[in-house]
């Protein structure tokens, strides 16, 4: 039977990598709105700011895979 390192089981690290995915997806999300509005701002149209939504949600999807092929060593 193959051990488990001790420091992966740690559940204060699991807590905090769930934190740290919902902060960052918010963050992420924030930031793709708020350039999508400076752009509609500046280009006209509600289109900039759905595609700037979106690219912070892309943005927080590829971040959030990272962190968590970081933690589950994938």
């Amino acid at each position: 039977m193959k051990r488990q390192d001790p420091k992966k089981d740690n559940p204060w690290r699991a807590a905090a990598l769930t934190s740290a995915i919902g902060i960052d997806l918010v963050v992420c999300l924030l930031a793709g709105y708020w350039f999508g509005e400076w752009l509609s701002h500046i280009l006209g149209g509600q289109l900039w700011l759905l595609a700037g939504f979106l690219l912070g949600l892309v943005t927080g999807i590829i971040s959030i895979y990272f962190m968590i092929k970081q933690y589950g060593g994938l």
